[in-house]
C-alpha cells in the first residue's frame, strides 16, 4: 500500500447491524444501498471521509457469517475476507436492539485475530445513547453509542477514529484526475471487465442476474494518472423493476453516471443491439458526459461456430455497422473487448482518456464556426420560401453537454433533417471524439439576448 494514502478502515459485523446506514452516514451521502433485507451488501464498497481536516478511507462490506456457504454467498464472504486482509483497523458494528449475541462474540475473536485495531461501535441506540453492559465484555480499547439512522454520536465516533487511525500529518492522497464508469445492461460483463482492468478480484462475478448493486469505486494507475474506476449496477426500463433494491442500485448507477467524466458502455457482442443499449446511450448523451462502446465477450465472436455465424469484422466496419444501429453513439469510438481474456481492456482505459481530453478542450470558436462554414459549403441547407438561409455565426459553448450555438438569417430557420447532417459533421471531427454535442439555433429571443449583451459590453468598454 502506497505510504501517501489515507488509512483504510474495514466496516464489520453480523449481517442487519446497519453497517452501510452508518457507512453513509460517516461519509454524508447516500453511497451504499441500504434495506431491511438481510445480504443486501455485497461488493467491497470504499468512500473517503474528511474531518477536522484529515482524509480517512472507509469499507464498506456484507454481513461476516460463519455457516458454510456456496455460489454467491460464498464470494461475499471471500469479500469480507479480503476487506480483513487490506484495512489498516477495523470499525465493529453491533446492534443495540438485539444485545450481544454469540455471533458478536465469533466476530471479535475474528478481529482480535488478525492483530489490527478494533474500535466497537453499537449502533441502533436510538432511544438512548448508551452503550448496553454486556458488550464491554468484547474488550474493545473504545466503544461507542450510535445512531446512524439519525446521526447520533457518530461525530464522537469521528473523532475517535482520526484521532486513533490518521495523524495530523497524514495527506489526503493524489485526487483522481479522471473519473470512469462501466455501465450496461445486466449481464454483459461490466465487473468482470471492473476486476480485468484493476488485475483483481474487486468485485463479485456471477452469472445470476443484479449480482451487483451498489456503484463499486476503486483507482487505477494508468500512464502515470490517477484514475477513479466506478462499477455500477445493471441497467434496465423502469417498468422491469420492482424490487426496492433494485431501484435503488439504479439510482446509485445513474449517480455515478452524472460525476463520471467518461462512461464505459459495455454491450454483450453475442447479443447485438437491444432497445435497453438504445435507451442508455440516448440518456448518456443527455447528461453529457464522454462516452466509449466496448463490444464485450469478443472471444466468444472469433471461436469456431461463433453465435449466428457472425464473420470476422474490421474494427472500421464494427463500428461503422454499432453507429448505424446506434446514432446516439456515432461520435464514440467502438472497441471490441474481452474481459475473459483481456483482450484490448487496457485500450479502452486509453481511449477513455483521448475522449476526456476531447472533452476538455472542445472547440475554440474561430474552429467551430470554420467547422460548419465547411459543412455549410459542402451542403448548403433548403430554400426558405424562396431565400438562401445564411449561416451568421456559430460558437462552442463548454458544458454538459456541450452546445453548438448557431444564427442564421432568416432568423432560426434551419430544418431538422440538416440539423441532423450538421451533427454528424461535428461528430466527424478527430477533436470532438466521443463527445455528445447538442446543435441549438438560436431564435429571435435568443438573438435579441445576444445582441443587448454585446452593446452592454461595449457601452462598458466605452
Amino acid at each position: 500500500m502506497s505510504t501517501n494514502r489515507p488509512p483504510l478502515i474495514a466496516i464489520v459485523g453480523r449481517p442487519n447491524v446497519g453497517k452501510s446506514t452508518l457507512f453513509n452516514r460517516l461519509l454524508g451521502e447516500r453511497r451504499a444501498v441500504v434495506s431491511t433485507t438481510r445480504g443486501t451488501t455485497r461488493d467491497r464498497i470504499e468512500g473517503r471521509v474528511e474531518w477536522r481536516g484529515r482524509v480517512l478511507r472507509l469499507l464498506d462490506t456484507g454481513g461476516l457469517e460463519f455457516s458454510r456457504t456456496e455460489g454467491l454467498p460464498a464470494s461475499v464472504q471471500r469479500q469480507i475476507r479480503r476487506a480483513l486482509e487490506e484495512a489498516e483497523g477495523f470499525l465493529f458494528v453491533c446492534d443495540a436492539r438485539d444485545g450481544l449475541l454469540p455471533a458478536d462474540a465469533m466476530v471479535m475473536d475474528v478481529l482480535r485475530g488478525t492483530g489490527k485495531p478494533v474500535l466497537l461501535a453499537v449502533n441502533k441506540a436510538d432511544e438512548r445513547p448508551v452503550v448496553p453492559p454486556d458488550f464491554f465484555s468484547l474488550g474493545a480499547p473504545h466503544t461507542a453509542a450510535v445512531s446512524a439512522l439519525h446521526g447520533t454520536g457518530t461525530g464522537d465516533l469521528l473523532d475517535v477514529l482520526v484521532d486513533r487511525f490518521s495523524p495530523p500529518s497524514a495527506g489526503g492522497g493524489p485526487a483522481p484526475e479522471l473519473a470512469l464508469a462501466i455501465v450496461g445492461r445486466q449481464n454483459v460483463g461490466k465487473s468482470s471487465l471492473f476486476n480485468a482492468l484493476l488485475r483483481d478480484e474487486r468485485a463479485i462475478v456471477s452469472d445470476a442476474p443484479g449480482t451487483t448493486r451498489d456503484a463499486v469505486e476503486s483507482s487505477l494507475q494508468f500512464q502515470g494518472a490517477a484514475i477513479a474506476l466506478i462499477d455500477t449496477a445493471g441497467l434496465r426500463h423502469r417498468r422491469k423493476v420492482t424490487d426496492p433494491i433494485d431501484t435503488f442500485s439504479m439510482s446509485r448507477a445513474m449517480e455515478a453516471i452524472q460525476r463520471c467524466d467518461v462512461a464505459l458502455v459495455v454491450l454483450d457482442a453475442t447479443q447485438g443491439i437491444t432497445s435497453d443499449d438504445r435507451r442508455l446511450l440516448c440518456r448518456l448523451c443527455g447528461t453529457g458526459c464522454g462516452i466509449v462502446v466496448l463490444l464485450n465477450k469478443w472471444d466468444l465472436m472469433q471461436a469456431p461456430g461463433a453465435p449466428g455465424g457472425r464473420r470476422r469484422l474490421s474494427e472500421e466496419a464494427l463500428a461503422k455497422s454499432i453507429r448505424d444501429l446506434l446514432p446516439d453513439a456515432s461520435a464514440a469510438p467502438v472497441l471490441p473487448v474481452s474481459a475473459k481474456t483481456g483482450f484490448q481492456v487496457m485500450r479502452a482505459v486509453a481511449e477513455a482518456m483521448r475522449v476526456a481530453r476531447a472533452l476538455r478542450d472542445g472547440l475554440s470558436d474561430g474552429a467551430c464556426e470554420a467547422l460548419m462554414r465547411q459543412a455549410w459549403a459542402a451542403h448548403a441547407p433548403p430554400r426558405l420560401r424562396g431565400r438562401a438561409i445564411r449561416l451568421e455565426r456559430a460558437r462552442w459553448v463548454p458544458g454538459r453537454p456541450a452546445r453548438v450555438e448557431l444564427a442564421t438569417r432568416p432568423i432560426g430557420a434551419l430544418p431538422r433533417p440538416y440539423r441532423h447532417y450538421l451533427l454528424k459533421r461535428l461528430h466527424a471531427s478527430p477533436a470532438l471524439v466521443g463527445v455528445p454535442v447538442r446543435l441549438v439555433v438560436m431564435d429571435v429571443s435568443h438573438q435579441e439576448r445576444a445582441s443587448r449583451q454585446r452593446r452592454r459590453a461595449a457601452w462598458r468598454r466605452g
